[in-house]
């Protein structure tokens, strides 16, 4: 059944952090009727005319609403939400407020890693099939749900990336198609264990029912065990064995099985996508595609044509010889040690960021493997102690982006790759991800001759 819609017509609401999904959520609810005021306790920028809202600190006047709707990246222990429960007030998110608003099919995609790439992946074939949709939600870059529902209608299928900060705040979000791409230890310096999170990840399937589907890992055991909690159809992917409903890769082939019967998708060799984690991705897109109804065609011309998103894996340029590759969207250990599997060339590595309470310890040996690595940012000290542990001295550390693109570049030779893998996350030197994948993308086009034209 249909998420229940909810009526906003003169609702007094309060947006709770005014970035990139607050603004979204703020147009959106006064698209409806609401009577909407904004709060954020930073100086963010306001795009909107005729908008009532304060901004350097939150006061009195959040508390004067029926409905706060709550930005992901503010934590669910936040003094303004702990005093809004004290006084009664419903607390909700941005995207569990705009999946009630969205009256088109839903597809969710959670997971540590690979979120982004099975989002676009999946639109991609979608539309490759004629179908309506939309790319919303925590996908950067992209937009947030409530921005791609104003837009949408009821034959839009909306490809949504969900994060456990949005899953801590929903209650009716029900996808007609849910994917957890996989699940591996991340954010354990906002969610208090390593159980916590996983079950975050599992809320994204809480509210379906036996016709809607689940698509789930069947190489992990965590991810695998989750089908046997759900009320939905269960379908895995797999790239180690047969699977009875789901895509799997058999002998460098691709196959999607339902009912009894195997159909060829495309062979392994024929997607551009580099590494195993990104076949899973195209796996998970496949069945989910299928699902929906889309054409066996065009999800083929789509895995066969994809050539990636920006941060993950992002082939920048080539410089006499040296090719550059940014994958700023690497925040965690697992996905580091994923991506360094990725290369089976030499390379020369840019890594290291701000640790979010993770094991370090994971990306020792996938460094080692590096003809030399630059380290940046906060980690760099822990980094260093551990390479020095294990007697790997091809390293040093550099202060900018700009300094760690240089050195590394002195180290490569022609046939070599300069990539920048960080395995933690980019607040401690840039605004995000993309801002880190950028100032790279940045300091390759200002080398010349080896050293960075100011």
């Amino acid at each position: 059944m249909k998420n229940d819609m909810i009526d906003l017509q003169n609702k007094r609401i309060t947006v709770l952090g005014l970035g990139r999904s607050g603004i979204a959520v703020s147009k959106l609810l006064l698209s409806k009727g609401a009577v909407v005021f904004g709060s954020d306790a930073g100086n963010p920028d306001v795009p909107i005319k005729g908008f009532d809202f304060e901004k350097g600190n939150h006061t009195e006047r959040v508390f004067e609403s029926e409905l706060i709707v709550v930005s992901p990246g503010i934590p669910q222990d936040h003094w303004v939400l702990k005093e809004a429960r004290k006084r009664g007030i419903e607390i909700t998110g941005e995207i569990e407020l705009a999946s009630r608003i969205f009256k088109g099919r839903l597809i969710a995609v959670t997971g540590t890693n690979g979120k982004t790439t099975t989002c676009t992946l999946v639109n991609e074939m979608l539309t490759q099939g004629g179908f309506k949709t939309a790319l919303g939600g925590n996908i950067s870059p992209g937009v947030p749900l409530s921005e791609a529902v104003l837009s949408s209608s009821k034959d839009t299928i909306m490809v949504v990336e969900v994060s456990t900060f949005q899953l801590e705040t929903i209650k009716l979000f029900k996808p007609y198609i849910g994917i957890i791409t996989n699940i591996t230890p991340d954010h354990l310096d906002r969610h208090k264990d390593f159980e916590t999170y996983v079950q975050l990840k599992r809320r994204l399937l809480t509210n379906q029912d036996k016709d809607d589907y689940c698509i789930l890992n069947y190489d992990q055991e965590i991810t695998r065990e989750t089908g046997k909690e759900v009320e939905s159809k269960v379908f895995f992917f797999s790239v180690k064995k047969k699977v009875e409903n789901g895509a799997c890769l058999f002998e460098d082939t691709v196959f999607y099985n339902s009912q009894g019967l195997d159909r060829l998708l495309f062979k392994k060799s024929d997607v551009l996508l580099q590494g195993m984690h990104n076949l899973e991705n195209i796996l998970a897109a496949s069945t989910a595609s299928i699902l929906a109804g889309c054409d066996i065609d065009a999800i083929k011309r789509a895995a066969k044509q994809f050539t990636g998103v920006p941060h993950r894996l992002e082939i920048v340029r080539t410089i006499s010889g040296i090719r550059f590759v940014n994958n700023s969207m690497c925040t965690n250990p697992v996905a580091f040690k994923r991506s360094i599997e990725s290369f089976t060339t030499p390379f020369v590595l840019i890594c290291g960021g701000r640790n979010k309470n993770l094991e370090l310890e994971e990306m020792i040996k996938p460094i080692m493997r590096a003809k030399y690595t630059v380290i940046i940012g906060e980690s760099a000290p822990r980094l260093e102690h551990y390479l020095q542990e294990n007697d790997y001295k091809r390293f040093s550390i550099a202060k900018t982006m700009d300094e760690a693109t240089e050195v590394a570049y002195k180290h490569a030779s022609p046939g070599d790759t300069v990539l920048l893998s960080p395995g933690g996350s980019s607040f401690d030197m840039f605004k995000d991800f993309a801002d880190r994948g950028n100032s790279f993308k940045e300091s390759i086009g200002r080398l010349n001759n080896g050293k960075i034209k100011h």
